[in-house]
């Protein structure tokens, strides 16, 4: 008698992203009560993190190729984020426990029911469905990016997000691939290096992969919190409110914050901060969300400020020491 294969999803988070985990928790088991979740540790400052084992009914998956997954890593960083090798070790998830499964960063809420959307790696016959695309966070502008879009490749799909199967890959793959890219780390994004990294694992192989949406249907294209229209909620479930825009009334399964501090005044934030109790009281939620506008109103209105075109330009001329006249 065949085994049912075993489905869930991994996360990556720690200490740091303390309050950033607490959302995510509460919106996963919202909607996902019984779904098996596994904590990938990013680093060791867990000890906080890992109390909420039993509340959240996640696993916690150690292996011992994390070392070599941040040996990766760190042949990559040029400098810029020197937590950049940590974000390997979710790539651990290619042979752990799980045999379909999502992986997820931390900084994002889950606004619906995730099995379908692992299922249908098998189902519909992918080796890997991903979700928003920038390609210019992935490969720069050459030769290279060139000859993936001419051979129908190079997607440059986000790495924080997204649903696969066990054995895709291995760690030996992983590090054969990794010689094979350094040969062309100066097409690769110079910031983004574990995102670059699996786009160039996943055209180089190559796999067959897909947008989410477009395999999918009727769910928004991006998950990016900082994009055009509202969301709203109806009969349980969260849509895009955008009207004249592509996702328009489409559901939202998503919404991430990449880029944002806990403490920024980011879009969406009260849905954001209404996640942060496991028990929801709009009330207590919108006065939690006016004291964290109001205790970092001085930050808010200097990001407004250098945000604006010219005072931006000013700013970082300055920054960088060039002569504007």
């Amino acid at each position: 008698m065949s085994q049912e294969p075993s489905i869930g999803v991994y996360f990556s988070a720690n200490d740091v992203v303390y309050d950033w985990a607490i959302a995510f928790l509460n919106s996963f088991r919202t909607f996902n009560p019984d779904l098996r979740l596994i904590l990938i540790p990013f680093n060791e400052q867990c000890d906080r993190l890992l109390q909420l084992k039993d509340e959240y009914n996640f696993d916690v998956y150690v292996d011992p190729s994390f070392s070599r997954l941040e040996a990766i890593g760190k042949l990559f960083e040029l400098g810029y984020t020197p937590t950049g090798p940590y974000w390997f070790r979710r790539y651990a998830s290619f042979w752990g426990p799980l045999d379909y499964f999502m992986y997820l960063d931390v900084r994002q809420l889950v606004l619906a029911e995730l099995q379908p959307f692992i299922e249908a790696v098998q189902n519909l016959e992918f080796d890997f469905l991903h979700y928003d695309c920038a390609i210019d966070q992935v490969y720069e502008q050459g030769e290279f990016r060139q000859k993936l879009l001419r051979e129908r490749r190079g997607r440059g799909f986000n790495s924080g997000r997204w649903a696969s199967c066990k054995d895709l890959f291995s760690i030996e793959e992983f590090e054969q691939l990794a010689n094979e890219a350094l040969k062309v780390r100066g097409q690769l994004n110079s910031r983004n290096t574990d995102q670059a990294f699996i786009n160039y694992c996943c055209d180089i192989k190559p796999v067959v992969y897909g947008h989410f949406a477009e395999v999918i249907g009727g769910i928004c294209q991006n998950s990016w919190a900082r994009q055009s229209g509202r969301i709203y909620q109806g009969k349980g479930k969260y849509y895009l409110w955008d009207y004249g825009g592509l996702d328009h009334k489409k559901q939202v399964i998503l919404i991430h914050w990449a880029g944002y501090k806990w403490t920024d005044f980011v879009p969406s934030k009260l849905l954001l901060v209404s996640f942060t109790m496991k028990y929801r009281i709009f009330l207590l939620s919108y006065f939690n969300y006016v004291v964290s506008v109001l205790t970092n109103i001085d930050t808010i209105l200097i990001k407004k400020l250098i945000s604006h075109r010219q005072i931006n330009f000013i700013y970082h001329s300055i920054k960088n020491n060039i002569v504007l006249w």
